[in-house]
């Protein structure tokens, strides 16, 4: 059974601190798009769909509301929307709405009214918490405009358009059309686990030529910075030859990094090795943000598998393997082909660590496919230890990496506005993992 979103988008007026709603029946109710699979940071879905029920191109400034039914495969999302057009003009049936007027309208979707209510008094107060990301923020598509037209001169053409790719808490994508070839545009957000994307990008880049895409242009006091229009994305399943070049080569850089991870930490790049891990295992079962969507019973079992995790971490330590560049969110979506090799990007999370922690993305697959990619990937490191030690490591590994997922998204939840943390509240999602991939051997 697929996912279905339904996403509701709160348009702003242009001057006053009122939404938009739509007559529906006897009642009223926010823009309404449906979808199947739609994800809720997918802005190249999400607009084109709000552009098509408002006939006008809106700009996705945030999500104000998520929630999922994972019974029902059902996600509501809540998005704030503001004008492009100025000179656009609601439908007929469509109406302003301020907060004193929403306390009377009837509402289709009455669950929204609390929400939309504390919305409004936000709009009437001009209150935006410290928290929330610039790009959510009204004023900021014209900051970077204003950015964009020299630097996109300085490369010789002139930008003709701007489109929204990705756009949630944590990182703003953009595609930039200009009269040569399009660009893209991208800010990640300045959080504790995330490096400082546009300057780590650029050093790694000079670092590992070829593996890692060379930026046309940096802002780094605003990590900003644009990218070239890759040559081929690799789709998130691609032809099985495909995905073992993509461990293989990566393995190859992760292999040239073990002798540099001094002047990578030095450079930008967090550490997170294993003796780090080590000592973020008591902090994080003791998090009761990082527990709560957790049964009594897997806390305790989680609490009772604490000493296994730690063994886990030091085992894995001692295989001989060393530490090298992580990316921390690799798979077939983060990886393109430039001038005919494969490239790596996206790499808010880099850092150095165990580079085992980068086959995460491993469970996804069938089990014949898993099988040939760890095998494509653990060939590169042959002759660093035995292949028999390379899979012991690995199978560590496969119970340590969520450890290391789960830090990063507590540690993301933790920092981002209250609004937003529904988008990326997966801390549980990774400790089920941990309880379902413990080892044999005894715990506690």
């Amino acid at each position: 059974m697929s996912w279905r979103s339904e996403s509701f988008g709160a348009l702003r007026h242009p001057e006053e601190p009122r939404i938009l709603f739509l007559r529906s029946d006897r009642s009223w109710r926010l823009p309404r798009v449906t979808a199947r699979e739609l994800w809720v940071a997918n802005a190249a879905m999400i607009v084109p769909a709000f552009e098509r029920r408002l006939r006008t191109r809106p700009w996705l400034l945030r999500q104000i509301h998520f929630a999922e039914d994972e019974e029902a495969k059902r996600l509501e999302a809540v998005f704030e929307l503001a004008l492009r057009d100025p000179g656009w003009r609601s439908p007929a049936h469509g109406r302003w709405v301020s907060r004193d007027e929403l306390d009377g309208l009837r509402l289709r979707d009455e669950g929204q009214r609390e929400l939309l209510a504390a919305y409004l008094d936000e709009l009437g107060c001009d209150d935006v918490p410290a928290a929330r990301a610039p790009w959510a923020r009204m004023g900021w598509l014209e900051d970077v405009s204003a950015w964009l037209e020299p630097e996109v001169a300085r490369l010789g053409h002139s930008v003709r358009g701007i489109e929204q790719r990705k756009q949630w808490s944590i990182s703003s994508v953009l595609r930039i059309e200009t009269d040569g070839p399009d660009l893209y545009f991208k800010v990640s957000a300045r959080l504790p686990l995330f490096v400082e994307e546009a300057s780590v990008t650029a050093m790694l880049a000079e670092r590992f030529p070829g593996y890692i895409p060379v930026p046309l242009a940096v802002e780094p006091g605003r990590g900003w910075f644009l990218l070239p229009e890759f040559d081929d994305l690799i789709a998130w399943r691609p032809p099985l030859e495909v995905h073992e070049e993509l461990f293989r080569r990566y393995a190859g850089l992760q292999r040239r990094s073990a002798a540099l991870t001094a002047e990578l930490l030095t450079d930008g790049c967090l550490d997170r090795r294993l003796d780090v891990l080590e000592a973020q295992v008591d902090p994080l079962l003791d998090d009761p943000e990082a527990i709560a969507r957790l049964t009594p019973d897997e806390v305790a079992e989680l609490r009772r598998l604490g000493p296994t995790l730690k063994e886990a971490c030091r085992r894995l330590a001692g295989c001989g393997i060393p530490d090298t560049l992580v990316h921390g969110d690799l798979h077939p979506g983060n990886v393109a082909r430039m001038d005919g090799e494969l490239t790596y990007f996206d790499w808010t999370d880099a850092c150095i660590a165990h580079p085992f922690f980068d086959l995460h993305s491993l469970q996804w697959q069938d089990e014949a496919t898993r099988v040939a990619l760890l095998e494509a990937y653990l060939g590169v490191w042959e002759g660093v230890e035995s292949p028999e030690r390379l899979r012991e490591a690995a199978a560590l590994a496969a119970f340590v990496t969520p450890l290391h997922h789960a830090v990063s998204y507590r540690t993301i939840v933790a920092n981002l506005e209250p609004a937003a943390r529904p988008e990326l509240d997966a801390t549980h999602q990774f400790l089920r993992e941990i309880l379902a991939r413990k080892p044999a051997w005894p715990t506690g």
